[in-house]
């Protein structure tokens, strides 16, 4: 009978399915993902159905601070009996982007950029040529650039809110390396660093695996992820004036940033943002 590892998160635990699924001493164990932000209840019946959980014997599951969700109270109802449950926080830094916000063009084109930035949604109705824009930009940013140790202390706040609900704990380990180590692409979106450490704590703890098995996987996963830069297909630059005072040691103000078929500079972002512009023609 197969074997199966359940992970119930978000877009971060199909990370952690693709690194397991190429983790040789892993091969005996299926590697499954539900997706918390998208399963609907049809969903549960279907494509998630009983044949679906009949072999999980551990999940890991992204734990939400605030009320417990439908879905995840249908998710606990399947959980086959004995199964060992791991809980790790979701990973998400707020302060590096400090003017997400409210973006009506999201409403009509929720796909093209869903990475807000308030300001330079603002901007959209600007008629200027590209550098009295990008000029215009930075002058609102750095007006408007709110306090960023505040910010920093909310997201410290939000990550040890989820850590005291969760097996796994990472504000520390976040807050260590938040300006050392570029730790995230957008908000929420993770390179390789959180993916290893995340790793680096699921694999041992997890019964079914073994502490011989688990070790194995953990050097196999390191080796898997050195070169690899986690869910860059959209990378949000950092405002260079959040990098510096926020003290970036990571940041590289040349850098070119990808954004799916593309690598873009700061400034090439924020035009594209500001002009919506189509990115795939």
């Amino acid at each position: 009978m197969t074997r199966s590892i359940l992970i119930y998160a978000n877009c971060q635990g199909e990370e952690l399915q693709r690194t397991c699924r190429y983790v040789q001493s892993l091969a005996g164990f299926t590697f499954k993902w539900v997706p918390l932000h998208l399963v609907t209840a049809r969903d549960w019946e279907t494509a998630y159905g009983p044949d679906f959980m009949a072999d999980v014997v551990a999940v890991w599951e992204q734990a939400e601070t605030g009320p417990v969700s439908e879905n995840r109270t249908e998710l606990h109802s399947r959980i086959p009996s004995g199964s060992q449950v791991l809980r790790f926080p979701p990973l998400s830094a707020l302060c590096l982007w400090p003017f997400s916000g409210g973006d009506p063009r999201l409403a009509a084109d929720p796909m093209r950029y869903p990475w807000t930035d308030s300001v330079a949604a603002v901007l959209a109705t600007e008629d200027l040529p590209d550098d009295a824009l990008f000029e215009r930009y930075m002058h609102m940013t750095t007006e408007r650039m709110p306090d960023l140790n505040r910010r920093l202390r909310l997201d410290v706040t939000r990550w040890t809110a989820a850590d005291a609900i969760a097996d796994i704990k990472a504000a520390d380990w976040v807050t260590q390396n938040l300006t050392t180590v570029r730790l995230f692409h957008t908000s929420g979106h993770l390179t390789a660093a959180p993916i290893r450490f995340l790793l680096r704590q699921l694999l041992p703890r997890t019964e079914a695996i073994g502490p011989k098995l688990a070790a194995i996987g953990v050097q196999e996963a390191e080796r898997l992820l050195r070169h690899h830069q986690g869910q860059d297909f959209e990378c949000v630059p950092i405002h260079p004036l959040v990098a510096e005072r926020m003290q970036l040691r990571f940041f590289d103000p040349d850098a070119r940033h990808r954004w799916h078929g593309h690598e873009w500079t700061f400034r090439q972002y924020i035009l594209h943002y500001i002009r919506w512009a189509d990115y795939l023609d």
